[in-house]
């Protein structure tokens, strides 16, 4: 496995200074069988609740940081997860979109849009100020390899021999997922090989629902697969890149896990055949960061969940932190699903809709 200069450096030492094993994680699930579903319509999600941002100060634009690399403390069996990264912000320029300030922010358009809910998606009003949510609360799970979240729209990549109170660096992509008729799946994997320039040979599922059908379709820019692919142990699944970067952040695939271009072209450099991995499906996380309980919210994507306030309560119950709580910082939390990580500490000095005002539109340092 081949680690670069430049990756290294970007990891940190903890992760570098492991060698191969600590770095070579596996990645996340892409179907093989079903890279090619039709985007959704282009229709915006405008939930109630957020008041405008574009009345704030004009101050000047920063430039956008594109976190990936992000230190996390892996936590003991019975201590909350981190809350990594930083929130950004980021104004407006006349003719840009979401899909372009995603891209270069390292986000999904999925995250950047939850995050902003009342900015026109399509056409932004130059000048308006939107949240760059690139703030996390590190899913549950081993904590070894690839940790892909289906709701969340993200993977996380772990040293294979991370444990429990070590301090290490982890690299964080947005992804695309599974269309709701085609969901992504949930369960553990191994890397099980590694394609440059990969041939996509079409599954006849798809083959018969494709406007010019073709069984088999080489490299190139026609080939949904990107210029790389990591095949899975589950089924015929794959993690792989794309020809279409606007598809990441979104429900678009049959199972499929996709990165941008230059998302996939690192990683594919960090995964070794049998690098462990899993994918969860966890809409509500719960994180821990100075003291206080943070809760990030996504949406249900794939409606498995049927309360998802109760289904809250429950992840604060099972962990402990009843006593620690604001139940109706965590209702405002679970109603705006903005996907940004919310402080629902109890005793907290600003009243709840100062937490949705600030917390919610504008994010939270």
């Amino acid at each position: 496995m081949f680690t670069s200069p430049l990756t290294c450096h970007r990891m940190g030492h903890n992760i570098c200074s492991r060698g191969a094993a600590a770095v070579a994680v596996a990645i996340g699930v892409a179907a093989l069988a079903g890279c090619v579903a039709p985007s959704p319509p282009r229709t915006a999600v405008r939930p109630p609740g957020l008041r405008s941002v574009a009345d704030r100060p004009i101050r000047p634009n920063p430039k956008l940081e594109k976190i990936t690399i992000v230190q996390v403390r892996i936590p003991d069996e019975f201590e909350l997860p981190a809350v990594v990264g930083r929130i950004q912000h980021h104004r407006i320029a006349a003719g840009e979109n979401l899909l372009e300030v995603a891209r270069q922010s390292g986000l999904g358009f999925r995250e950047l849009r939850d995050a902003n809910p009342r900015i026109d998606e399509w056409e932004p009003k130059a000048g308006v100020e939107l949240v760059v949510p690139s703030r996390w609360i590190v899913p549950r799970a081993t904590y070894r390899g690839l940790v892909v979240n289906i709701p969340e729209m993200r993977l996380y990549l772990f040293p294979t021999d991370a444990q429990p109170g070590e301090r290490v660096g982890v690299l964080t992509w947005p992804i695309g997922v599974g269309a709701e008729e085609a969901p992504s799946p949930v369960g553990t994997f191994t890397v099980k090989s590694k394609d440059v320039n990969p041939t996509w040979v079409v599954p006849d599922s798809i083959f018969r629902t494709m406007d010019e059908p073709r069984h088999i379709i080489p490299p190139g820019p026609d080939n949904p697969l990107g210029d790389y692919r990591i095949r899975l142990s589950l089924d015929l699944y794959s993690i792989h890149g794309t020809n279409d970067p606007w598809t990441v952040g979104r429900l678009t695939t049959h199972g499929c896990i996709r990165l941008y271009p230059e998302d996939i072209a690192e990683l594919f450099t960090l995964v070794d055949r049998g690098t462990p991995g899993e994918l969860v499906y966890e809409p509500v996380k719960l994180g821990e960061s100075g003291g206080h309980v943070y809760v990030e919210v996504h949406q249900d994507v794939y409606a498995l969940v049927p309360d998802l306030e109760g289904y809250a309560r429950d992840e604060i119950r099972r962990a402990g932190l009843g006593a620690r709580v604001d139940m109706e910082r965590l209702r405002a939390a679970v109603h705006e699903k903005t996907g940004v990580p919310i402080d629902v500490t109890r005793h907290a000095d600003a009243p709840v809709d100062k937490v949705r005002d600030d917390h919610l539109a504008f994010g939270a340092d």
